[in-house]
């Protein structure tokens, strides 16, 4: 499953690490902590894949993979809601 941003979303992440997504014509922003960037860089090299970027980020972070599956699931969520991302 590939992962897209839809429409009018702009997509910088700034000099300290963090993930901004600005959304057009409603001009929402929302900003992410560098882990989240991390999260982001990783489902985009592993197509979307939830279960190897959680790999990668786990191994990277030396964190619990079983907890990074539950914190990016959680986060892709909110951008699925908040209409940020969608599954191709």
């Amino acid at each position: 499953m590939g992962l897209r941003w839809e429409h009018n979303v702009e997509v910088t992440v700034s000099p300290d690490g963090w993930l901004i997504l600005h959304r057009q014509p409603t001009a929402v922003t929302y900003r992410y902590p560098p882990f989240v960037t991390v999260s982001w860089i990783s489902l985009q090299r592993h197509g979307g894949d939830l279960n190897l970027a959680a790999d990668e980020v786990a191994t990277s972070w030396e964190a619990d993979r079983a907890e990074i599956i539950v914190v990016i699931g959680r986060w892709l969520d909110e951008l699925r809601e908040a209409g940020l991302v969608r599954e191709d």
